[in-house]
């Protein structure tokens, strides 16, 4: 009870490639700083756009979203502060935004 399934996670970030196995309980930012790779953020809250990103494989909920519109959610932005992992194996894109 209370376990968390594992994620397969790919974060691209200046360039790079990162691979990384993360909780679907925590935030992709949150995954992200955790494996010590450098991505952008400032407010973890939603509200400053600093940690964008676009999904480009599986899937995401957003806990919180004041930037965004509905289309751009449609063409695969997020605010990595606030996805929280909902599939099995996700791609991550900070350079494609």
């Amino acid at each position: 009870m209370g376990q968390s399934n594992l994620i397969d996670i790919e974060i691209i970030s200046d360039n790079e490639n990162f691979k990384i196995i993360g909780s679907e309980k925590k935030s992709i930012l949150d995954l992200a700083l955790d494996n010590n790779i450098d991505a952008p953020y400032s407010c973890q809250g939603g509200i400053c756009s600093t940690c964008i990103a676009r999904i480009k494989k599986g899937s995401v909920k957003m806990e919180s979203n004041q930037i965004l519109t509905d289309e751009e959610i449609d063409d695969g932005l997020i605010l990595t502060c606030q996805a929280m992992p909902t599939s099995s194996s996700i791609i991550i894109d900070y350079d494609d935004v």
